[in-house]
């Protein structure tokens, strides 16, 4: 790992008039070997089809949805620390009241910590940002947002540039 990975990145964005455009200018990318760059995983799609319906698709990771992944996670490990620490020893009750607590201890700590952590880490892009695109946006077009390192930034405009528009993502 680098230290540029743990900088800040830069957020680009493309609009394609297409949806064909935004396929065929990530063809090409690829093809110049272009995958490591582009950092699908740091991305939002936003689409506004003819009849002027919007689909945006954003990697973020909302309070609930930390609430019950840390939710999961957390009595997993609680119920699996019951175990470890001997609750399969016990009488049945006993081994199943522990095994329980555990999983019950866990579940709430898990949760509390993924909705705190999803609530406090910005995972995916601003609301905002989305919304002034999806304004933007005209029927038929496609906006494709990047999240990328310093070092892929001026290779990135160009090769977006040449086949889409860059905008600037303020708000970012």
């Amino acid at each position: 790992m680098t230290h540029e990975t743990l900088r800040r990145r830069t957020t680009l964005v493309a609009v394609f008039q297409t949806q064909r455009a935004l396929v065929e200018t990530l063809d090409h990318l690829l093809g110049l070997g272009l995958d490591s760059a582009l950092d699908i995983g740091h991305a939002a799609l936003i689409t506004r089809a003819e009849q002027g319906t919007i689909v945006t698709v954003n990697n973020n990771v909302a309070p609930r949805e930390g609430l019950l992944s840390g939710a999961a996670l957390g009595a997993a490990i609680g119920g699996l620390v019951m175990l470890l620490l001997g609750a399969g020893d016990l009488p049945k009750a006993a081994a199943a009241l522990s095994v329980a607590t555990g999983l019950l201890l866990g579940g709430l700590i898990g949760a509390a910590l993924g909705r705190l952590a999803a609530h406090l880490i910005g995972f995916g892009y601003e609301p905002g940002l989305l919304c002034d695109l999806e304004r933007q946006l005209q029927p038929g077009q496609v906006a494709l947002l990047l999240r990328v390192r310093a070092s892929n930034v001026a290779l990135l405009r160009r090769e977006l540039g040449l086949r889409g528009a860059i905008m600037d993502a303020t708000g970012e």
